[in-house]
């Protein structure tokens, strides 16, 4: 939502790797600042990016908080079509190889589901190198949506031996 500096990232990790929810509400400071952006065009449903293929011992998502106010203040549908297929971890590959990975690790569970036209959030937890939302947009374009926007909590600021920063 904003770029955090080094307390926050360790925050993060807690909230990220030892299940510390209450943590997740720092995150969402400032969420209003979305709705006035979204303003002209609001989104019309939003879809929390999946990182394993079914839940686990981390029975939520980080942005669970922003979740239930996109749910709650903005009466904002969830799309819960979209599925992690893969059960490699992202977050083990190379800069190059989480795109390569990002191409088969999801997809949508019904086909049958009406989203031509519409505007999709995507909700996701850390911003790294893009290739898992770059995937998921991707999709969701091909199935017809009109504009797809993404929302992270944090932007790692990782920088490859190949010299590519994920903060562009």
């Amino acid at each position: 939502m904003q770029k955090r500096d080094l307390i926050a990232k360790d925050l993060f990790l807690s909230l990220k790797f030892q299940n510390e929810k209450q943590i997740s509400n720092y995150f969402c400071l400032g969420w209003r600042e979305l709705a006035k952006f979204w303003k002209l065009d609001p989104p019309d449903c939003f879809v929390m990016v999946p990182s394993k293929p079914k839940p686990g011992p981390k029975p939520y998502h980080v942005a669970w908080s922003l979740r239930n106010r996109l749910l709650r203040c903005l009466n904002l549908r969830e799309d819960t079509s979209l599925r992690k297929v893969s059960k490699d971890k992202q977050s083990e590959k190379r800069f190059e190889d989480r795109f390569f990975h990002a191409k088969k690790a999801f997809a949508f569970t019904k086909s049958d589901r009406i989203i031509e036209g519409l505007h999709v959030l995507l909700v996701d937890d850390i911003f790294t190198t893009g290739a898992s939302l770059n995937e998921i947009a991707r999709l969701y374009k091909l199935r017809g949506v009109r504009k797809v926007t993404c929302v992270v909590f944090l932007l790692s600021g990782v920088i490859e031996s190949n010299g590519c920063s994920s903060q562009g």
